[in-house]
């Protein structure tokens, strides 16, 4: 419970930095130099003779984090881009493994909700009023309640991280970044392959894909995930001491998607898309914190209830491309569907809770992004989003007075944005361009329900408000050579204000005000080494003003206000170094520095120099994954390595008191054999070796915990 961080010796920190990894870019292929340069694979009968690879290169990807598709290596942005069978082979079912595969990137659950942070920008108001700072998007759809991603991390393509305000190209409350999962599309062939992974914790979980050229015009592809497995957290029955078998922080969820492709000709094609999850289980867990802080390796807490959850998510889009000669034409359609069935235990106390919500979004995007060569490049669109919402939570047990009952029942919540956007990018000189961009942007929201506490009468929500924002963004990049690029940004990010529970009559503080972000940033991007060494290096600092947090007030409802200023500053810097022929290096460096300028939580309790949630001082991943060939076109493939974290806060502004992590380091591991052809494959693996617990989020006087020591067998078939 205090402001200053535990440190590390340097020494030791320095020692377990040697052992840090990230798979981050472990989708890179290793690949000759040439198609001449590749070995056939040897005949039955020939000898197992691995074959020779003079020169190694790191294999290109292509993105679409700037809205128009263009390599990584020439995206003047920070960004991190990790392939679909990279995160499946690493089992990231959820956005929540992110966190070690980026540098400057925490996600985890709070209160049941993803919450992003990112270089120390994020939100702590996950109820139906409240916003995310980092924009979270599904095949391009923006999704409001980030927890309604459900299991979307199966059939990945890729995932793209953009670390910095992304305000002229994503929007509003993209003030930390944006993280875009882009799922695998029909392709004009057929595929089909399944995986199952059991482990402990009594772990199974089962994913599988099929895709089938109906004709030369349609497409289909289907796949489906399940994840099953018992509680992290042990719980017992608060009253009995009776054990529950399956615990908390448990999953058993389902989920599935389907495309369907339709190529009208080489110039117009429609994409279908139709998913949808179920979440079931005990639900999220956490421990309270004086139970936690007595004894930091616990992982087992008391609870008045089990808990239940039942949560559905399902969405729906179209994407119209057509190609006009000028530039591409793009309509995105996307409508999502979040409801929430949760009964939980709140803390060691007595105290339960039952919540229910339903949101209801719809979105729509018209954009034309040029696609001939050119000193012009550019991308233009409209924009507009509305969300329809209604949310029920109770409370019971909460105070031996009046019925111990607290009710919030609020409906309708509306939220509505209309945006338009531009960017252009001109070439002055070969080697030489700029781009400039802005993006207006006017958003309403409003609430009505009401607030009801200890059996009084209830107390009346009733607010609205409106804003709008030109946000801008300024920048310059130079090719050194063709294989090295300088950038550097200015760019600014935009977070909607809102309101607090009461009226203009009862609450003085009901309004609170958007928060703005002005990013300054340089970096480079290269290869290296003859090509056998990828990476990209940036500096960046933040003017961070009215920044927006939440704590719990005198009449239990979250209260948001601005906190004044922030300065955030810092460095980041990752690749991937092929060291042999068979074996490359990742790593992964984040140094950050993210303070309060000026902050009072209380009255007369001043903040300022104090640190900003989970925002560690140093971060360092180092690892090493080997080939080796075993003869008939069979390998063997060995990954080690882990991850360093500095020591961060997580804060309970109500009582203005901050907790600290201590720093850890989180090793993996994998041995994988691949048949011949990658027909199929098993793999041993073990995650978070230590088995060290971790802070993931602060909520209500408890903590959520990352996950512990996993290991176990994934085996899969591919045809």
């Amino acid at each position: 419970m205090s402001h200053s961080l535990s440190s590390r010796n340097a020494s030791l920190a320095l020692t377990l930095c040697a052992l840090a990894v990230s798979q981050a870019w472990a989708q890179d292929a290793v690949q000759p130099s040439s198609p001449a340069a590749s070995t056939p694979e040897p005949a039955a009968t020939s000898p197992a003779v691995e074959p020779p690879i003079e020169r190694v290169q790191m294999k290109e990807v292509i993105v679409t984090a700037q809205k128009r598709a263009q390599p990584a290596s020439k995206t003047p942005v920070s960004l991190s881009v990790m392939g679909g069978d990279d995160l499946k082979n690493s089992g990231a079912t959820s956005a929540s493994s992110l966190t070690d595969l980026t540098p400057g990137v925490q996600i985890g659950q709070n209160n049941g909700a993803m919450n992003i942070n990112i270089r120390g920008v994020t939100s702590n108001d996950n109820t139906e009023k409240g916003d995310p700072s980092a924009a979270f998007n599904l095949d391009g759809v923006y999704m409001a309640r980030p927890q309604g991603a459900g299991l979307t991390f199966f059939d990945l393509d890729r995932v793209e991280i953009l670390r910095g305000p992304q305000g002229t190209l994503y929007g509003r409350n993209s003030t930390a970044g944006a993280v875009n999962v882009i799922t695998a599309k029909p392709t004009n062939r057929f595929q089909a392959n399944a995986r199952v992974d059991v482990g402990n914790y009594d772990s199974r979980a089962f994913d599988g894909m099929v895709n089938v050229p109906v004709n030369d015009v349609l497409s289909l592809r289907g796949a489906i995930a399940t994840v099953d497995h018992k509680g992290y957290i042990e719980t017992t029955d608060l009253t009995t001491g009776a054990s529950n078998e399956r615990g908390r922080d448990d999953q058993k969820d389902i989920s599935g998607r389907i495309h369907g492709l339709v190529k009208f000709s080489p110039d117009v094609s429609l994409l279908l898309t139709a998913d949808a999850s179920k979440m079931k289980g005990n639900g999220v867990g956490s421990i309270d914190v004086a139970t936690y802080l007595a004894d930091r390796n616990t992982r087992s807490t008391a609870t008045a209830i089990s808990g239940r959850r039942d949560n559905e998510s399902s969405g729906v889009s179209a994407e119209l491309k057509a190609n006009l000669g000028i530039g591409e034409l793009t309509y995105l359609y996307g409508h999502r569907n979040l409801k929430l069935d949760v009964d939980s235990s709140l803390g060691a106390a007595p105290a339960t809770s039952a919540s229910k919500a339903d949101f209801d979004q719809d979105s729509h995007e018209l954009r034309l992004a040029s696609t001939r060569g050119g000193p012009l490049q550019w991308v233009g669109g409209l924009y507009y989003f509305k969300e329809t919402s209604k949310s029920d939570f109770d409370v019971f047990n909460a105070a031996p007075v009046g019925d111990g009952t607290l009710r919030f029942h609020q409906d309708p919540i509306n939220s509505e944005s209309t945006a338009a956007f531009g960017q252009v990018t001109y070439s002055v000189l070969k080697e030489l361009r700029l781009t400039g961009g802005l993006r207006y942007t006017k958003d309403e929201k409003s609430r009505r329900g009401q607030n009801q506490s200890f059996g009084f009468p209830p107390e009346p929500n009733d607010a609205s408000v409106s804003y709008s924002q030109t946000n801008w963004k300024v920048g310059v990049d130079y090719d050194l050579n063709p294989a090295t690029m300088l950038f550097a940004n200015v760019s600014t990010g935009y977070k909607a204000g809102g309101f607090n529970d009461g009226t203009a009559a009862t609450n003085p503080d009901l309004y609170y005000d958007p928060e703005h972000l002005t990013a300054y940033e340089a970096g480079v991007k290269g290869r290296f080494l003859d090509q056998r060494l990828r990476t990209s290096v940036s500096v960046f600092a933040y003017d961070y003003r009215d920044l927006q947090v939440s704590s719990v007030g005198a009449s239990n409802t979250l209260q948001t206000t601005n906190a004044a200023k922030a300065r955030i500053f810092g460095g980041e810097a990752e690749g991937r170094y092929a060291v042999t022929d068979n074996g490359t290096l990742n790593f992964g460096l984040g140094l950050l520095s993210a303070k309060y300028d000026e902050y009072e939580p209380l009255a007369g309790v001043d903040w300022s120099g104090y640190y900003l949630d989970k925002s560690p001082k140093g971060t360092i991943s180092l690892g090493y994954t080997h080939n080796w060939y075993v003869g008939e076109g069979a390998t063997i493939t060995g990954y080690l390595g882990s991850r360093y974290s500095s020591a961060f806060v997580v804060s309970d502004f109500s009582t203005a008191t901050q907790y600290a992590q201590p720093g850890y380091s989180k090793t993996d591991f994998n041995l994988t054999y691949s048949a011949p052809g990658d027909k199929w494959f098993v793999q041993l693996y073990g995650k978070n070796l230590e088995d060290k617990n971790v802070i993931s989020g602060y909520n209500f006087n408890t903590f959520t915990l990352a996950e512990p020591r996993l290991f176990g067998l994934r085996a899969g078939v591919k045809l």
